[in-house]
């Protein structure tokens, strides 16, 4: 299945390899990703330490543009749009080429706020959050298309955003403006242009629920795997206990229909659960 351009891949190597420098032999590492098979990713990590070596004795001058896709183990594959990823720290990751979802940590500011004047000192303190809210209640009578539906999460530090019945891919010019306009995330917004997908965390932060932490490695080092699952089986006990989102208005037409949405709120908005992580 092609991953609709993402770049996620099924199948990791990391393998060593020895290179002539100044002519002292020296190790290094090449980690390559494929969705072909094992073997193939073995051929990409030796294809990696022939460029290095060239590069090293000269004889290949042209420079070689890589792009360093997130390493993360896929868990699910939905559609060929859809797909979930396990991140460094452990969580589930929605990675989407066929709905627009949108992290905001912080309002834009004003003239004055810019200047670090907060206006405590008379009585009056902006939300946070609140202000962000406002703020796209504001553009999507102006921006908001007529069939489209803007749906606003809480979450533990800001607001996400989920966009339906429009979709800009992440390469395009009109996205880059798009999160500009709602004053998205930059990291965030970055790595869904470099991913060629719109990411979203589907399970709370570990450190969040103050349970043990853990650099979740893709591949899974050989030899921990237990330790991998007994980490995962103890982190998806405690995650029933947390929400990652609470869905708190929908702008636009309230019936959605759209099973990534669906799932998405699924996984996320645990109506049991009184914190957020």
């Amino acid at each position: 299945m092609d991953f609709g351009g993402m770049k996620l891949f099924r199948y990791w190597r990391t393998r060593e390899f020895s290179v002539l420098i100044d002519g002292e032999v020296s190790k290094i590492n090449c980690t390559a990703g494929s969705n072909i098979s094992l073997n193939d990713a073995d051929a990409q990590c030796e294809q990696k330490a022939k460029h290095v070596q060239n590069r090293i004795t000269g004889t290949e001058t042209r420079k070689q543009e890589y792009e360093r896709p997130v390493r993360e183990e896929i868990v699910q594959e939905i559609d060929q749009n859809n797909i979930v990823t396990r991140n460094r720290y452990g969580a589930l990751i929605l990675n989407t080429a066929s709905l627009n979802i949108y992290d905001i940590d912080e309002y834009k500011k004003s003239f004055w706020e810019m200047l670090g004047l907060k206006f405590e000192f008379l009585g009056y303190k902006k939300d946070k959050k609140a202000a962000i809210v406002d703020e796209l209640r504001k553009l999507y009578k102006s921006y908001g298309k007529r069939n489209s539906t803007w749906r606003i999460y809480e979450t533990c530090k800001g607001i996400r955003l989920i966009v339906t019945g429009e979709y800009l891919a992440t390469s395009s010019p009109e996205f880059a403006k798009f999160c500009k306009l709602i004053n998205a995330d930059y990291l965030y917004t970055w790595l869904c242009v470099r991913q060629h997908c719109c990411r979203a965390r589907l399970t709370p932060k570990p450190f969040r629920m103050k349970i043990e932490t853990i650099k979740y490695h893709c591949p899974i080092p050989e030899g921990e795997e237990e330790h991998y699952q007994n980490w995962v089986a103890n982190y998806e006990q405690k995650s029933r206990n947390f929400a990652v989102c609470r869905l708190i208005e929908i702008i636009g037409s309230s019936s959605c229909g759209d099973a990534i949405v669906d799932y998405h709120d699924r996984l996320c908005c645990n109506n049991q659960a009184t914190t957020l992580a």
